[in-house]
């Protein structure tokens, strides 16, 4: 799943919700200024943001992992390995 999707998926549940930008500011603590620039892409969310963002949407963050996240981590941990081994 791309970021963007994730990203389309977390404001299209905002609006769903009827949840202004500025009360999901008031349940996550994220500043409104950087979760407007995250719900238009021009900033990345960091981990703990993503998180605050699916509780407060009431969202499982399970939902967004996809057997190809999950590939690509085994990948990128299985090349971990490999470099610390040799």
């Amino acid at each position: 799943m791309q970021y963007q999707h994730i990203i389309l998926i977390i404001d299209r549940m905002r609006l769903e919700r009827g949840m202004s930008v500025a009360e999901l500011d008031r349940r996550t603590g994220i500043d409104k200024k950087r979760l407007w620039y995250i719900l238009d892409g021009q900033r990345e969310m960091r981990v703990d943001e993503f998180l605050k963002l699916c509780i407060a949407l009431r969202m499982d963050p399970r939902s967004f992992v996809t057997r190809e996240i999950v590939d690509d981590v085994a990948k990128a941990t299985a090349r971990s390995i490999d470099r610390a081994q040799h």
